[in-house]
């Protein structure tokens, strides 16, 4: 029995396709046709980019997000800059001009301070490849027509990689590298696919067609099991979809626990169609509209209509429950290549989200002309990302009221009540969380950053990913600042990070009192479950527990003991 680590529960049964790289054998020569020969390079990039597209439109969510990203620097003419210097200065052939200049580009990032930066590297290579590939025309694996019942073996899954898979076919995924927040364990949660990383040698041990099967809880691998080594994963598998059946009958029923604390359920979307899963697992209404997604899969900045357009969709198929839009936030991993952002030593911290739309106005205007129109046709909440301060809060809320007024005047009908909400997720806006909800009417607290900007660590760095936590002492005496400046002003404080939805988080979420768990529709029906079988009387001890304690590690093991404990 082989193991790694799982990041993702469920039972894979089927038989392998190793992925393994071939390494392109490039040559170097001199071209007399400069000119022809930076024409032809042009054109394999061109391909690349309009493949990358066409995938990236079939998107939504945090997979759209993740493509959207890898596009973007795809585009930036940073990353051709040197290999069309080779070619027209110095008359390489474009082969090796893109191995020597994507090469080039690939170690600059490599070398970055900053995690985030350093871990693109990895998506350049991806790009180089790519790029090689239609230079020698060489043929891509096909991924999207893999046979049923598929175990995606590989060193590491690249992002375009992923985004081509045919889901439907993949039985699990194991990775040699990897760690539990990269873009591939994320992508197999959502689709609720069996996945195990950080199984070193698993290139080496495995061939193609063999038939395994792996458990995503316990990161097991076992190669040509015995009928009874099957006999106990199918049993387990059959569990686990015993308990998905048994989730339907959560839809329609309230998430309040068994002594009366009510929270709301609620969905996290990136555009109009994700409404779908949004219905089909009873939201109680949509926590996080990401609406930079309407901005990334355009190749221009979207019009006031289009914006609209795509709100009042929303709105309407929510059918008069709350919809919380978070405004443009754009920048750290998020570019457009159109506004044409300066490139920062540590985009995290620089130039991003609310810091952009204060700075210039006439994008946000356009937005918040957009959301108030849409308004009139549902019950809409405006939501502020990445605030630090009071005087942020306040002058963005002055530019709201401008539009307000702009609209009053040309006798343009939309909700004058609208609400305002800011994200909470830099420690700044936690510490200083009575005196910001004394400006706004709700809260929404965004963990994933918030744990990074807390504990200094990039969430897809590999070789530091462990020390990215939401059991953090520190992270969890946050939220409760949050928590309770906001019911001090009373106002809500919902979450729409990642921990909302995890059955070891919700416990202590719902003892701090959390009013409102936002997160992935497929995680829904689980986080509701989950919060009926509770005591908020019993929650609130175990927060008490929680905020004494100075060990991540500790604060870990207790809620999983705790979770064990209720499922005997």
């Amino acid at each position: 029995m082989l193991k790694g680590k799982g990041v993702s529960k469920g039972i894979g049964i089927g038989h392998t396709k190793v992925l393994k790289t071939e390494e392109i054998k490039i040559t170097d020569f001199k071209v007399e046709d400069k000119e022809n020969e930076l024409k032809f390079f042009k054109e394999c990039l061109k391909n690349v980019m309009e493949e990358t597209m066409k995938v990236t439109e079939k998107l939504s969510g945090t997979e759209a997000d993740i493509m959207n990203a890898y596009l973007m620097i795809l585009q930036d003419p940073t990353l051709t800059s040197e290999t069309e210097r080779l070619i027209t200065e110095e008359g390489y052939n474009a082969g090796y001009a893109t191995k020597v200049g994507f090469e080039a580009v690939e170690e600059m990032f490599r070398n970055m301070d900053d995690e985030y930066m350093s871990a693109r590297a990895s998506d350049i290579q991806d790009m180089k490849q790519k790029v090689l590939n239609k230079i020698t025309n060489k043929a891509e694996l096909d991924l999207t027509n893999l046979p049923e019942n598929t175990i995606l073996v590989s060193k590491d899954l690249s992002t375009s990689d992923t985004a081509k898979l045919n889901l439907k076919s993949i039985a699990g995924i194991i990775i040699e590298h990897g760690s539990e927040n990269s873009h591939v364990s994320i992508m197999a949660r959502t689709h609720e696919i069996p996945a195990i990383v950080g199984a070193k040698g698993i290139i080496k041990e495995l061939q193609d067609d063999e038939y395994i099967a792996m458990d995503g809880s316990t990161g097991e691998i076992f190669v040509n099991p015995s009928q009874e080594e099957i006999d106990k994963l199918k049993k387990i598998q059959d569990d686990l979809k015993a308990q998905k059946n048994d989730l339907s009958k959560f839809i329609k029923r309230k998430s309040i626990t068994k002594d009366g604390y009510k929270t709301e359920v609620v969905a996290n979307i990136g555009s109009p169609k994700d409404m779908d899963a949004v219905i089909a697992n009873g939201a109680e209404g949509i926590g996080l509209f990401r609406s930079e997604f309407l901005y990334m899969d355009s190749d221009a900045m979207p019009t006031e209509e289009e914006q609209f357009e795509a709100y009042k969709e929303v709105l309407e198929k929510a059918e008069g429950k709350r919809v919380i839009v978070r405004t443009l936030d754009i920048g750290g991993d998020k570019d457009l290549k159109y506004m044409k952002l300066d490139k920062e030593e540590n985009p995290f911290l620089g130039y991003r989200a609310i810091r952009i739309c204060l700075r210039e106005p006439e994008i946000f205007k356009v937005q918040i002309r957009a959301l108030l129109r849409a308004s009139y046709y549902g019950k809409l909440a405006i939501m502020l990302p990445m605030i630090s301060s009071v005087e942020e809060i306040r002058k963005a809320k002055e530019i709201i009221n401008e539009v307000k007024e702009e609209l009053k005047s040309k006798k343009v009908k939309f909700d004058k009540n609208v609400k305002v909400g800011i994200m909470i997720e830099i420690p700044s806006a936690a510490i200083m969380a009575e005196e910001l909800a004394k400006e706004c009417d709700f809260f929404s607290i965004g963990t994933n950053d918030l744990i990074q900007y807390t504990v200094a660590v990039e969430r897809g760095n590999e070789k530091i990913s462990d020390l990215y936590t939401k059991f953090h002492p520190a992270v969890i005496r946050l939220i409760k600042m949050a928590i309770n400046g906001a019911h001090k002003s009373k106002i809500f404080c919902g979450m729409c990070g990642e921990a909302a939805s995890d059955e070891r988080y919700i416990p202590i979420l719902v003892g701090l009192g959390l009013d409102e768990f936002s997160m992935n529709p497929t995680k829904m029906l689980s986080a509701r479950k989950m919060i009926r079988s509770l005591s908020h009387k019993e929650c609130k001890k175990i927060a008490q527990e929680v905020l004494k304690m100075n060990s991540a590690t500790e604060i870990k093991s207790k809620m999983e003991e705790y979770i064990k404990n209720m499922e005997k």
